[in-house]
């Protein structure tokens, strides 16, 4: 087997590959980076020669990646993650030392897939270390801004470049409702779906979702006779009530059997997203927060798919 001269490359261009990956975007990238949108362009033309693949392709929707890329984005995430660690935390750091808060904004949705399996290693590691979740508002950025969070676990895709985006897990949409409710046990059209009477979770107040807008671009609105804040609160409301509910399903699924919950078939996709850890570039030498997103990253790198 061949082996690669890594003398000869530079090791640089797989930092702005991860980038281009996970922004599809030459201009988000560069600002991710801060480069210049020629600098990245550049790379992305050594990155084509070094992988002879066009690795992103331009379509009408934007930046597309090949499958080779595709198979690229994981392998380089762990790599470079790995070369983090290495860096970050100095050899005499001890985490039993920790003391104060580490502040954490993010919504329940968040405290409810990660803080059980992930607490007891926190606790074992660093006891005198207190976590606080912080409620996530819509100005997340000047949470960040003005140090009132440490950093931010949520889905967002676009960021100004004085943040930094570490993806940690995928989750997908499902559309449940109580067993007895008069859709299921058929395929519900994108029509009839619209048509349905909707239980609406907002964390942030915004009176419409990702739903609302799959179901614009195809000229329909759907009916919701009830907002809450909380995908906890939810599926118990669902369980005593007529409507439907489209919500994580790392949420939904644990509370399925419990609540008599059963999964409409939809007869179209749902999208999937994509949790991430969000910080602020001035911290990048923190000892605690690079401790943490390591701690992080090793729990979410056990997490299943779903």
């Amino acid at each position: 087997m061949h082996r690669v001269n890594l003398r000869g490359i530079d090791l640089n261009l797989l930092v702005v590959l991860k980038a281009l990956l996970e922004e599809r975007n030459t201009t988000k990238a560069a600002e991710r980076l801060a480069m210049s949108q020629p600098a990245v362009s550049r790379a992305l033309s050594r990155l084509r020669l070094l992988y002879d693949d066009p690795l992103l392709i331009r379509t009408p929707q934007g930046m597309e990646a090949t499958e080779r890329a595709e198979a690229l984005l994981l392998p380089l995430r762990e790599i470079l993650a790995g070369i983090e660690q290495t860096l970050s935390p100095s050899p005499g750091l001890d985490p039993s030392c920790f003391e104060g808060v580490l502040r954490i904004g993010a919504h329940t949705y968040v405290e409810y897939v990660i803080l059980p399996s992930l607490i007891t290693e926190l606790q074992r590691l660093a006891p005198r270390l207190r976590v606080q979740m912080i409620p996530l508002t819509l100005a997340f950025e000047h949470q960040l801004d003005q140090g009132a969070v440490d950093l931010v676990i949520s889905k967002q895709d676009d960021l100004p470049g004085r943040f930094r985006r570490q993806p940690l897990f995928e989750d997908r949409l499902q559309s449940c409702a109580h067993r007895h409710h008069p859709l299921l046990g058929q395929q519900i059209s994108i029509a009839d779906f619209a048509r349905g009477k909707h239980l609406l979770v907002c964390p942030r107040g915004e009176p419409h979702g990702i739903v609302d807008e799959l179901l614009a671009a195809h000229g329909l609105q759907r009916e919701i006779p009830l907002v809450v804040q909380s995908f906890l609160s939810a599926p118990f409301i669902l369980a005593q009530s007529p409507l439907l509910l489209t919500a994580p399903a790392r949420i939904l699924q644990p509370m399925m059997t419990l609540l008599d919950l059963a999964e409409c078939e939809l007869s179209f996709p749902l999208p999937r997203f994509e949790i991430s850890m969000i910080r602020h570039r001035r911290d990048d030498n923190h000892a605690l927060l690079n401790w943490f997103e390591g701690v992080l990253l090793r729990w979410a790198a056990q997490l299943g798919d779903i």
